[in-house]
């Protein structure tokens, strides 16, 4: 027995047990019924071949969808496969391995009542259930335990189960409601995971008139009777409330129970503000509201103690709780990635994920699958779906970073999902919808690059709707001496070490260069000088030998020097490492923040051996 999960459509979340041969249609004779005019009546069928599942379109008139693409011969399923019919998108898994995915989106059909037929006798129950009385303290003892637990906080499938209690409810959903184009959508059920059954009409009703709604003219089942699919009516009630924040109606929570006067003495006032609590701000949130909650990632405020640099952390601040795109300029190395990240974690994104893109690292070959994601059996045959950079960051922060190496037309496609908040993945048909704010990173002239047709005028302003500069670190001298402190205390916390630091005088000679790399330099210099020292401090005389390995901002003509100079400091600065690690290749890659591989490349690069020489 294999099965197909309906995930959204007109069904959502419905289980469908598959058995030798299945038919989908609209159909009486089919062995699944599914109540969409975009099927017809034998539309799509599956059969097993041995132990092979066979998808085949049985002609329909709208064709049948697997994986974004149509269905031209029958092909054979696999787990994870997506099956398009109508309106509605399935996925197949033998083993249901599926359900592990959508933790907290139960199954909610909306039914027409006017599809509903009545249950044979056999199947109507002999007694209601009795009913208990509505109790106003224990919904809101229920609800207030849930929001102050480690359940409660995140978890909407929790929520619905403490409201549809605490009503006397015997089942519960939470919808999210419609938004152009796109469905409403499950979010949660009770049972956790159950199948819930709601009339349609009552839904639009809530929906359009934006007041609760009570009925007490039975509530609906989807049941499989017969070798197919049918809605059953049974006695009942059941209530549906709106969720409103900002002027719009953002869901619907629903709950029933197989009595007619379940809810005859519920205050429905009280239920609409407890409601609207409890939920509120889960549904009008990003998308990452309905996932459990995460750590920020561990971006504290930059060093500020420089007047550039506080101007630029003040501006920061105040845009960080803005949707719009920020172009943050600087020069390499001056810290626009670690500005990017705290700007993200004071947002109120700061639960969704932050995404670093490197644009100018993008294999060119790969750059499209890299951001927008790809289909499978596209790119090289590749056997699996790809989820893009901008998938990714669904609900959070993306940084573009070196946004100007942009192919062109990826310059396009990123402007498009930028204004459309939606994209297609390489070989795909239907449109990824994403809510996430993007930033972009530059070192360079975008203007001049604009005036020379090398990057969109239109992607360009859209980016730069927020400019942001960043000082290069010779324009903010007062957080050098910070800034190296920092470094020694981040030293000591990957190396179990207890350097103690720079001496006044060396840091006094580090405030006197230039660092055209800024942070990224200062950082490497600093590490270079803890690792060289067989002291807790690193004298003047240390950095003066240093320093003189540098380049400047005014020494960049002459590259082959420069070149030369770096090769020989490097090879000491690994030398120095591996006699401090006395031959032990992974404390000396902590001790100079490399990766193992990295540290074996330099190591044989240079011809250092494990003692340094």
């Amino acid at each position: 027995m294999s099965r197909l999960l309906v995930t959204h459509g007109h069904h959502f979340g419905v289980c469908y047990d598959l058995l030798e041969h299945t038919t989908l249609g609209r159909s009486s004779a089919c062995t699944i019924q599914l109540l969409d005019e975009k099927v017809s009546r034998k539309h799509t069928s599956v059969h097993k071949k041995g132990d092979r599942w066979i998808l085949k379109d049985e002609g329909s008139s709208n064709g049948t969808g697997l994986n974004g693409r149509l269905l031209l011969e029958p092909q054979e399923l696999t787990p994870g496969d997506e099956v398009a019919v109508g309106n509605n998108l399935m996925l197949f898994d033998p083993d249901l391995e599926i359900l592990r995915d959508l933790e907290g989106a139960g199954a909610v059909v909306l039914a027409a009542r006017g599809d509903a037929t009545v249950p044979p006798p056999a199947h109507v129950s002999d007694g209601s259930p009795s009913l208990q009385p509505f109790q106003f303290d224990a919904l809101l003892g229920g609800v207030a335990d849930m929001l102050g637990g480690p359940r409660g906080v995140g978890r909407p499938a929790a929520l619905v189960e403490a409201v549809a209690r605490g009503l006397g409810a015997e089942r519960g959903a939470l919808l999210l409601a419609p938004t152009g184009d796109e469905p409403m959508k499950a979010v949660a059920t009770y049972p956790h995971r159950g199948r819930v059954t709601i009339t349609r009409e009552l839904v639009h009703r809530v929906l359009e008139e934006r007041v609760p709604a009570v009925s007490a003219d039975g509530i609906l089942e989807l049941t499989v009777r017969a070798g197919r699919s049918m809605i059953e009516a049974h006695a009942g009630a059941a209530l549906a409330v709106p969720i409103l924040h900002g002027g719009r109606i953002r869901g619907v929570f629903y709950a029933d129970a197989s009595h007619r006067s379940a809810f005859e003495q519920t205050p429905i006032d009280r239920v609409l503000a407890i409601v609207t609590i409890t939920f509120t701000r889960m549904l009008a949130g990003p998308p990452s509201a309905l996932r459990p909650p995460r750590e920020p990632p561990p971006y504290p405020a930059p060093v500020a103690q420089s007047p550039a640099m506080q101007a630029v952390l003040q501006q920061a601040e105040a845009w960080a709780e803005t949707t719009s795109p920020l172009l943050l300029r600087g020069e390499q190395g001056a810290g626009r990635a670690f500005l990017a990240g705290y700007i993200h974690s004071i947002s109120p994104r700061s639960q969704g994920p932050f995404v670093l893109a490197q644009c100018g690292t993008l294999p060119e070959t790969m750059a499209e699958s890299a951001l927008f994601g790809h289909e499978r059996g596209t790119l090289n045959a590749a056997d699996a779906r790809h989820v893009g950079l901008l998938e990714e960051a669904d609900g959070g922060t993306l940084l573009l970073d070196g946004v100007s190496e942009l192919p062109a037309p990826l310059q396009v496609k990123l402007l498009r999902a930028l204004q459309e908040g939606r994209f297609y993945r390489v070989g795909g048909t239907r449109p990824v919808r994403v809510d996430l704010r993007v930033l972009a990173g530059t070192s360079r002239d975008l203007p001049t690059l604009v005036e020379e047709g090398r990057f969109r005028q239109d992607l360009y302003e859209t980016l730069a709707t927020l400019r942001l500069d960043l000082p290069p670190l010779r324009r903010r001298l007062a957080d050098v001496e910070p800034l190296v402190q920092a470094f020694v205390a981040d030293f000591n916390a990957r190396n179990g070490t207890r350097m103690k630091g720079l001496t006044p005088e060396a840091v006094g000679l580090i405030e006197t260069h230039d660092w055209p790399g800024n942070l990224r330099e200062l950082r490497a210099t600093v590490d270079r000088l803890l690792v060289g020292t067989r002291s807790t401090w690193v004298e003047a005389r240390q950095v003066e030998e240093e320093l003189a390995t540098h380049p400047t901002s005014s020494s960049y003509g002459t590259e082959v020097d420069i070149a030369a100079l770096l090769r020989d400091r490097e090879r000491r600065w690994l030398s120095s490492a591996m006699d401090r690690a006395r031959g032990n290749r992974g404390r000396a890659a902590r001790m100079l923040n490399l990766r193992a591989e990295e540290l074996e490349r330099l190591l044989a690069l240079h011809a250092v051996d494990d003692f340094g020489r």
